[in-house]
């Protein structure tokens, strides 16, 4: 049986039946190196334009992205695409990568006494801004996807301020 912090990691990576439908906006493929995450970002600032999300949406888009390239087939010659999805009162950012029988994503607990080694933050990140998330797939192919609510209101970020050029 599931103990408390997972019902909430369960309910939090729920996509919202009652929002409504959403609309592709914008796809891209890139290539499965570390200097395209960059390139990513910029495909994500450019596709949603001046929605209030856009700075979160840039940020997560560049944990997913980094993701596909460190820790699935995409960063061993493969690529990865990033699809932008609108709706009424949602944003949706997808990162499809060629899968990992190494890993599934999931958030690592934080723990601000210890001493932090870098990295391995990302899906703790996506976590904390997103109003949901969620994954499908398995070792051949992967969706990692994200919401933000349209107007930049979300899980957390109250609490967060994003530093100039993140």
């Amino acid at each position: 049986m599931p103990d408390d912090n997972d019902r909430v990691l369960m309910t939090r990576i729920s996509p919202d039946p009652g929002a409504g439908p959403m609309a592709l906006l914008s796809s891209r493929r890139f290539a499965g190196r570390p200097e395209q995450v960059r390139h990513a970002r910029r495909f994500v600032e450019l596709a949603v334009g001046e929605c209030s999300a856009a700075e979160y949406a840039v940020l997560l888009t560049s944990e997913l992205a980094s993701n596909a390239v460190r820790h699935t087939e995409s960063g061993n010659g493969g690529s990865f695409e990033v699809s932008v999805y609108l709706g009424d009162s949602r944003l949706r950012v997808e990162v499809a990568d060629e899968g990992s029988a190494r890993t599934t994503p999931q958030p690592r607990l934080i723990d601000l006494d210890e001493e932090q080694v870098p990295g391995g933050r990302g899906m703790a990140i996506v976590d904390l801004c997103a109003a949901c998330w969620g994954h499908s797939g398995d070792d051949s192919g992967r969706v990692v996807w994200f919401e933000l609510p349209r107007d930049g209101s979300a899980a957390g970020q109250d609490s967060l301020e994003l530093p100039k050029g993140a």
